[in-house]
């Protein structure tokens, strides 16, 4: 299962053998924005950690308050 560390909100999580589909939308943890975008799928291998660097990131700027959001998802 898929985990939001930060910035996402996970929509669906399709669990595969090896990796996880997750589909998710953007959330600024400021001021609790949710991107109305379609969501975004991503893989990301099961049971990774981000000591082992198995896990999806990226960023973005918040349309309202304009925080510099990071985006972590673990698989």
């Amino acid at each position: 299962m898929a985990v939001a560390i930060r910035g996402a909100e996970i929509v669906k999580d399709y669990e595969g053998s090896h990796t996880s589909l997750v589909t998710y939308r953007k959330r600024c943890d400021i001021c609790g924005y949710v991107s109305p975008e379609p969501p975004i799928a991503v893989s990301v291998l099961l049971n990774s950690t981000e000591v082992h660097g198995a896990y999806h990131a990226e960023s973005f700027v918040c349309p309202f308050c304009e925080n510099h959001q990071l985006v972590e998802i673990q698989g």
